[in-house]
């Protein structure tokens, strides 16, 4: 069964008005008429005037179309799993095909002469787990085999594949059958077995119920003239070296035997059988169970899983079947159906026929192990969620394989004791939690007390129930408002800003947003649009520009100047998309195809009707003979408007893309856009009248853009971008994008490492310095500090002796020559003794030590020197991997970007936070390393929808949650879904990020972010605000066209000097 959520899919019954039509499969109702056609339409008999809508694949039938639709849709969606295999993200027809083929795949894996017997066992047993199912009849059926399995055979230590011809049980298998039997309480059938071997006759009623749902055959409905037990057809011979262990017997062929015929091997259990008076032969069977009256029972009780193993073995011992088994040479064909076909003569065993038992017998793994069972049983059991529920098999199996399909009585009489003691036990905890019952009995009352007791006891119930939800809350709300045991961070909902925060200062209130965004509604169509041009700038060979700059463009009105960001930005969008197919004259043909249905309504719509007030009122038929002559071969045109530096005759090329790429479904607002390129009102009567004329006459495109509202501006780059989506430009750009996202986490990865390597060894270093007699690290001014050191004990050396005025060149003495000085070993000092100088004049002892002290302070401070170094060489390359990793962020959130734009986080009431700078193709640092910016503002978008209902869904939303908005967001800070707000100054941003309180989840989220990226938040803000300071004010921006020459001059010069005119595309 399909499963959508880890739960099966529930199918639609059958509408109650269809119920009588449907045909009844079980009282053999065939009504063909009722029968679906192959599109799906169910056609009802000729006496129902409607039509219905069938899925043939789950059997559904729906009254209209919106209910069909609705329910395909949902089969459609990429959220079912198979549940053989287990596989998930597919549409339902998918998931049900891959059940059909593993099904499949599993029932022919599995050997078919188990699947009767297994399924048999299985059938109304009541086992928690299906694991623990599957061991059970695994342990029972490993050691059981059948008749027409295809087994191995251990020959001589090689295994040899064989197949099961006969199978022959113990003799002591009646008895066991007895007393299975007599165990089992509600079944009362006795075998009395004589001396002879044969029982007196059985009720046919005991014979029908059977043991466990098996049905038994008395010995006396055995034929009379059937074969001994160890007959066989088979004519070879084992070859003669080959000697039979004790669990195999090989079965020799007699000349004198009749056709069909098998004598044991003297000695063997089967040949004592045989020669005695009273032998009753014993048939095999097929599948292992008997169905018909001339068929043994085979492995009956062992395969009884209400029997322990120990039990079953006892009884039904495994090892006491013998197996007739056929062997099989290399390629023998699959002759299942007919065990006496001919077999292969390529291999030396083939057609031999051995007596063995299971001991050296086996299974192919791949054919019969735990997991196949698993399988098999998972697909052929099904079970209610009731308690104590038995496996029960599938109707489809049970009929096919001849499965009692009626619930036997024991097995429904536990299954109601289990819910009864589950019910007792249940009652026992609820009157243990209520208190003793009422003590009068239950007979003394009147079905009227009867009924008002049971409303009685359903009212306290309930209000037990409400009063244990009370507590709970109130417990909740209690908890919450001592904030004690809270781990932080939290939900932002629950977290409050304490007393200690007001004492300190926070901020209760939000900054106020700045509403005035650009274009209003259509921000988001602005904003979406300019992330996408500055993204895939290189992908469209467009050079990056500002946000400001964009608006500008947009609002640019001048037809004597035109706008280069402009031009450019519809030649590389129609560029890039000329590349995929096209229909020519797409956009008259829809045209055409929307008068036509204008024309066939019962209202007719006027001309307009679908446009805006400022739209003019053009006939469909005058729009396209207009439309005719302008943009034609328009695809020709594109090479010569990028080799021209003006962009000269862009418009037209627009109006023949639309043409053959955009339809009225496609591109709602077709029809205005295009009526307003090449229609336009007459020029004035008068030079003086500001007012155009009324009259409507065929314009240029070139003359028409500037004029068109913004909203039509942006839904024709929003068109166009949307339509390049799909080229291949920017399908490579995101597919390398993976790739380098893939080289920066791992770049990332190492050079945290070397990063964490050098940052051990400088602190190792600096601990070593501090540990050491040296009191301070190796800095510059340790240094200092040693040669002041070194200073003073020059100077205390040089004063030290008796005589003061020795010279500098006793002073210069090394330590090595003062002592050897000492003892006496100087020449100098000899020659000067010998020369009458007096012998105080030797360096004394404190002479001798400063030397040493001064000897040591330079080796300190040589040292010192090279550990500085090494300190300064470290803390370089570790400076050096902090601006890598920086680098490795930039380029991380570059990269990022063009797969998709997430926000920075959200604050306490869900309000997105949008920062647009450093995406795709525009970095946030220029050729001189200065910080450049693209929007230089942050950006707040109101909760979504489903945010909404979370916030909605809370208790405390209308207690709390309206109040704190109120209070924290102020009076004109609430954001609507949809509704968008900026802060565009440094203040603005410094204080909301104070507001934030990092105990909620979302803003302990969004604080990290924003400190990431901080520093260049603030430049570029204060960038654009220098900018905005520096550029020129237009006179011309405020209004469409001007009167006065001198006025109109002046406003062109200097909306030419503004930076969205002075822009240039370098990509180009």
């Amino acid at each position: 069964m399909v499963l959508v959520r880890r739960k099966r899919v529930l199918f639609h019954d059958v509408p109650e008005e269809l119920r009588h039509l449907i045909p009844d499969q079980q009282n053999g109702d065939t009504n063909s008429s009722a029968q679906p056609n192959p599109n799906g339409l169910y056609r009802l008999p000729a006496s129902q005037d409607r039509d219905v809508f069938y899925i043939p694949d789950t059997g559904e039938i729906f009254l209209d179309y919106e209910t069909y639709a609705a329910r395909m849709t949902f089969y459609k969606l990429n959220i079912f799993m198979c549940e053989v295999t287990g596989k998930g993200n597919m549409d339902f027809f998918t998931a049900m095909k891959s059940e059909q083929s593993e099904s499949t795949v599993l029932h022919a894996r599995f050997p078919e002469q188990l699947k009767a017997a297994v399924l048999r066992a299985v059938q109304w047993q009541i086992v928690g787990r299906l694991d623990h199912l599957v061991e059970a009849v695994f342990d029972r059926f490993k050691d059981r085999y059948f008749k027409g399995e295809k087994i191995y055979v251990d020959v001589q230590g090689d295994k040899y594949l064989a197949r099961i011809v006969k199978v022959f049980p113990p003799r002591n298998l009646k008895s066991a059958v007895a007393a299975a039997a007599s165990t089992a309480p509600s079944i009362k059938l006795k075998l009395k077995l004589s001396t002879n071997g044969t029982s007196p006759p059985v009720n046919a009623n005991t014979i029908a119920n059977g043991v466990n749902g098996i049905n038994l055959t008395p010995p006396e409905s055995l034929s009379p003239g059937a074969t001994s037990p160890g007959a066989t057809s088979s004519t070879s011979k084992a070859p003669s070296k080959y000697k039979p262990s004790p669990t195999q017997r090989v079965a020799r062929s007699y000349p004198s035997a009749a056709s069909g015929s098998h004598v044991p091997i003297v000695g063997s259990p089967l040949a004592s059988s045989v020669d005695g008076p009273d032998m009753k032969p014993i048939l095999d069977s097929t599948n292992g169970t008997s169905s018909t009256p001339s068929e043994p029972l085979i492995h009956t009780v062992g395969a009884d899983l209400k029997l322990s193993l120990e039990e079953a073995v006892k009884l039904d011992d495994p090892t006491g079947y013998y197996y007739s088994v056929q062997m099989l040479g290399e390629g023998a064909p699959d002759t299942e159906g007919n065990l006496d076909a001919p077999m292969s003569t390529g291999d030396k065993w083939s057609g031999t026929e051995m007596e063995v038992t299971c001991t050296a017998m086996s299974r192919d793994r791949l054919g019969f192990n735990k997991a196949l069972l698993k399988r098999f049983l998972k697909d052929a059991l099904d079970r209610t969620n009731a308690v104590a529920s038995p496996w029960v098999v599938k109707q489809q199996l049970a009929e096919k394989y001849g499965i009692e399909t009626q619930m036997p009585e024991e097995v429904r009489e536990g299954v109601e004791g289990v819910k009864k003691l589950d019910h007792e036990k249940r009652r026992k905890i609820w009157e243990d939690r209520e208190g003793p019952p009422n003590k009068k009995r239950k007979g003394m009352l009147t079905d009227e007390e009867k009924v008002a007791r049971d409303a009685e006891e359903l009212k306290k119930q309930q209000e037990l129930e409400r009063m244990e939800v009370e507590a709970d809350l109130a417990a909740r709300r209690a908890a919450a408002a001592k904030k004690r045991g809270i781990r932080y961070p939290t939900e932002d909902m629950d977290v409050k800003l304490s007393d200690r925060d007001r004492k300190a200062g926070k901020n209760l209130t939000r900054p106020k947003f700045e509403k005035n965004v650009p274009f209003g509604k259509s921000f988001e169509t602005f904003l979406m649009t300019w992330n996408f041009l500055v993204t895939f700038g290189k992908a469209l060979n467009l050079s990056p520009f500002t946000l400001d700059e964009y608006e500008r463009s947009l609002r640019h009105s001048l037809v004597e100047l035109p706008c280069k960001i402009i031009c450019d930005i519809h030649c590389c969008l129609i560029d890039m998309v000329k590349e995929r197919p096209f229909e020519r004259h797409c956009a008259i043909i829809s045209l055409m195809e929307l008068k036509t249905t204008d024309s066939t309504t019962d209202t007719p719509m006027t001309s307009g009707e679908h446009e805006k007030e400022d739209d003019w009122q053009v006939e469909i038929d005058e729009l396209v003979a207009a439309l005719a002559d302008v943009g034609v071969s328009w695809e020709t045109t594109m090479p010569a408007l990028f080799e021209s530096d003006v962009r000269d005759g862009w418009e037209p090329v627009l109006v023949g893309f639309l043409k053959d790429y955009a339809t009225t479904e496609t591109f709602p607002r077709l029809r205005p856009i295009l009526t307003h390129l090449v229609y336009g009102p007459s020029p004035p009567l008068k030079d003086d009248e500001s007012e155009a004329g009324s009259v409507v006459e065929p314009c240029h495109p070139s003359d028409r853009y500037p004029s068109l509202p913004i909203e039509d501006k942006l839904a024709v780059i929003q068109y166009l971008c949307d339509l390049a989506m799909a080229c291949k430009p920017i399908r490579t750009a995101l597919e390398s994008a993976e790739v380098d996202l893939t080289d920066l986490r791992k770049e990332k990865i190492e050079v945290n490492r070397e990063r964490k390597r050098l940052a051990e060894e400088l602190s190792q270093v600096n601990g070593d310095a501090n540990g050491s007699n040296t009191t301070a690290p190796l800095t510059t001014g340790n240094l200092e500090t040693n040669a002041k050191a070194l200073a003073v004990a020059d100077a205390a050396s040089s004063t030290s002796g008796p005589n003061s005025d020795m010279d500098l060149d006793s002073e210069k003495i090394d330590a090595s020559s003062d002592v050897t000085s000492d003892f006496g070993g100087s020449s100098t000092v000899g020659n000067s003794a010998r020369n009458g100088k007096d012998s105080s004049s030797r360096p004394g002892p404190k002479s001798i030590a400063h030397a040493k002290e001064r000897a040591m302070a330079r080796e300190k401070e040589k040292e010192a020197k090279a550990a500085q170094a090494s300190h300064r060489r470290k803390d370089d390359d570790l400076t050096k991997l902090d601006r890598r990793l920086e680098a490795i962020e930039r380029e991380f959130r570059q990269i990022m970007g063009l797969s998709r734009t997430r926000p920075l986080g959200r604050d306490r009431f869900y309000n997105r936070v949008w920062w647009c700078d450093g995406l795709g193709s525009a970095s946030l640092l220029g050729h001189s390393g200065n910080v450049v910016y693209g929007t230089g503002r942050v950006f707040f978008q109101g909760p979504s929808e489903v945010d909404q209902e979370v916030m909605e869904g809370r208790e405390d939303f209308k207690s709390e949650i309206l109040e704190r908005r109120l209070t924290e967001e102020g009076e004109d800070g609430t954001l609507g879904s949809g509704e968008w707000a900026c802060y565009s100054e440094p203040e603005q941003l410094e204080a909301f990020a104070a507001w934030l309180n990092v105990k909620g989840q979302r803003e302990f989220q969004l604080d990290k972010t924003l400190k990431l990226w901080w520093d260049y938040l603030i430049a570029g803000m204060k960038r654009r605000t220098a900018d905005l300071a520096s550029a020129p004010q237009s006179s011309a921006m405020a209004t469409t066209s001007s009167s006065s020459s001198r006025r109109a001059g002046r406003g062109k010069a200097e909306v030419a000097r503004e930076s969205y005119m002075t822009w240039t595309n370098k990509r180009r």
